[in-house]
C-alpha cells in the first residue's frame, strides 16, 4: 500500500464515492455513522486493516483514511511499525519539517496540518496512520484532481 499524500492510499484517492470504494475493496466488514458527528460515515475493511470516513456533507466523499496496515509505505519505507525517529527523518524528512505534537495518557500524535497526516506513536514505535484531504482555506478541502 503506497501512502500519496494529499490524494490518499494506493487506488483510493480522497473524494471518491462509496461506490467507487466498492468497486476497489468490496464491501466493508463493518459499516457506521461516527456517534460524534452524523456526517461521517465510517467504512471499515478488515483485510486491508483500514477505516475510511465518508463525509457525507460533502457529496458523500472519501475524505479520511485510518490504517494500521504493515504494508503501507512511503518512497519504499515502511511507516507501520518504524521508529518516529526514522520516520521522522528517514521516510517524511524530505517533505515534513515540522510536526505538531498531542501528549495523551498513553500515546502521542505527531501531525502535520499541510498534508493533513497524522502518525500515533507509542513507545516510540508507529502503530497507526491517518490521512485526510487537506484544506485549501478555512472554509473548503483541496480536493485531489
Amino acid at each position: 500500500m503506497n501512502l500519496k499524500p494529499k490524494i490518499g492510499i494506493d487506488n483510493l484517492k480522497f473524494g471518491m464515492s462509496q461506490k467507487e470504494i466498492y468497486e476497489i475493496l468490496g464491501m466493508p466488514n463493518r459499516k457506521r455513522i461516527d456517534e460524534d458527528d452524523e456526517n461521517q460515515l465510517f467504512l471499515e475493511f478488515n483485510d486491508e486493516k483500514i477505516r475510511l470516513t465518508i463525509y457525507q456533507d460533502e457529496n458523500k466523499r472519501l475524505g479520511y483514511i485510518r490504517t494500521i496496515n504493515p504494508n503501507i509505505e512511503y518512497n519504499g519505507h515502511k511507516i507501520i511499525n518504524s521508529t518516529l525517529e526514522y520516520a521522522q527523518n528517514e521516510i517524511f524528512g524530505e517533505i515534513i519539517k515540522e510536526w505538531e505534537i498531542d501528549d495523551y495518557e498513553f500515546f502521542t500524535t505527531y501531525g502535520n496540518d499541510e498534508f493533513w497526516l497524522t502518525l500515533n506513536v507509542e513507545y516510540g514505535i508507529i502503530i497507526s496512520l491517518e490521512i485526510g484531504v487537506p484544506f485549501k482555506n478555512d472554509e473548503e478541502y483541496d480536493w485531489p484532481k
